[in-house]
């Protein structure tokens, strides 16, 4: 069996500014070599859920552990990637993908070790030419690329991503999902988990797909596929996973409807 890169185990997330759980009692473990999509519908708290797997928010109850330790002693082993680039505008290309490099929760690591990784990670991301190039006169591609390289740099276990081809063109889009694929399978990257709204993004990069649903949610699907890739988004199998997970996406939008008829004059949230 695969080493189980990240466990979660009974995690309750709360907002901060109220006591309602927006995830309640959720388990799920990532595996060595995978790629984990997850959906659901707007709003239900899948954002809430990854950066609390990143640390960036503490769960009310459950654990979260990073091969087999807490995740808040791993965090050097994470790397997280936003829906857009989030660069410092006044760095250069390389500047930016060594940024946080030397952060105290990273290995120490000599000059010569820090520009290697970064010229590494930038002919991985096809941006080796552009190692002095501004923030501002790149495309939204080539910054996701630089963010992505960024990430790369660490050398991460763990890459979550939240949405982060969900702004660009197809043709950028497409080059980094198979780009994404080819990290995690020569084990650059131990595993990923990515948050999107394209179902058939998540069929075609994703070894599993999870579904979360409900008032709190949990994770009410879980769909395995083993389709070799490239993968024809219309074989059969495919199919039937996208009209399964569609059928999910309208029932929750009908329980949303019929919850809002059954309370129209909900109380404030403080």
């Amino acid at each position: 069996m695969a080493e189980i890169v990240l466990t979660a185990r009974q995690l309750t997330i709360c907002h901060a500014q109220h006591q309602a759980a927006v995830i309640d009692q959720v388990d799920f473990q990532i595996y060595r070599g995978e790629i984990v999509c997850l959906l659901g519908p707007s709003g239900i708290g899948k954002s809430t859920l990854l950066s609390t797997l990143a640390g960036l928010h503490q769960p009310q109850a459950g654990q979260i552990e990073l091969l087999g330790r807490n995740i808040d002693q791993q965090k050097s082993q994470l790397a997280y990637m936003f829906q857009q680039a989030v660069l410092v505008p006044w760095l250069n290309v390389s500047e930016n993908v060594a940024f946080g490099q030397n952060f105290s929760n990273q290995p120490k690591q000599s000059r010569e070790q820090i520009q290697a990784r970064v010229q590494h990670a930038l002919a991985r991301v096809k941006l080796a030419h552009l190692p002095h190039a501004k923030i501002n006169t790149l495309s939204g591609g080539m910054a996701q690329r630089v963010a992505l390289a960024r990430s790369l740099a660490k050398a991460p276990c763990l890459l979550l991503l939240d949405e982060p081809f969900s702004a660009l063109d197809e043709l950028n889009r497409a080059q980094l999902q198979q780009l994404l694929r080819e990290l995690v399978l020569e084990q650059e990257i131990a595993a990923a988990m990515m948050i999107t709204h394209d179902i058939d993004e998540a069929l075609l990069i994703a070894d599993r797909i999870l579904f979360l649903s409900g008032h709190p949610a949990g994770i009410s699907e879980i769909w395995c596929l083993d389709q070799a890739q490239p993968r024809n988004l219309w074989a059969d199998d495919l199919s039937r996973i996208r009209q399964e997970i569609l059928k999910q996406l309208d029932q929750q939008q009908t329980d949303a409807m019929a919850n809002a008829k059954s309370n129209p004059h909900p109380n404030p949230k403080h």
